[in-house]
């Protein structure tokens, strides 16, 4: 059997590339791309499996769809930014509901 890779669209790489480069801005590290979601974390720590993101954010590349993992105040305090760099990744995606 062979896997399928599912390869995002290049305007869609450039949009992500824009999200990427907004939130480094507010201190959120770009983790991975898997399954139709991007993950960002303020911290990226060792587990047992490997590195894994800590403080994340994760949202969906194909709908409006935000998962978001946070107990570090500061970085509450920046959810508006947040809310509005991700706004911005899915209207230029054309992403409504």
């Amino acid at each position: 059997m062979s896997a399928e890779v599912k390869v995002l669209s290049a305007s869609t790489r450039t949009n992500l590339e824009a999200l990427k480069h907004h939130m480094k801005k507010l201190g959120f590290k770009y983790y991975e791309e898997k399954d139709g979601w991007v993950t960002f974390g303020a911290r990226l720590m060792m587990n047992g499996k490997g590195v894994a993101p800590d403080d994340c954010i994760s949202i969906s590349v194909r709908f409006m769809d935000i998962h978001a993992d946070l107990w570090a105040f500061d970085l509450i305090n920046k959810l508006p930014e947040v809310k509005q760099a991700i706004l911005d990744f899915y209207e230029a995606e054309g992403i409504t509901e």
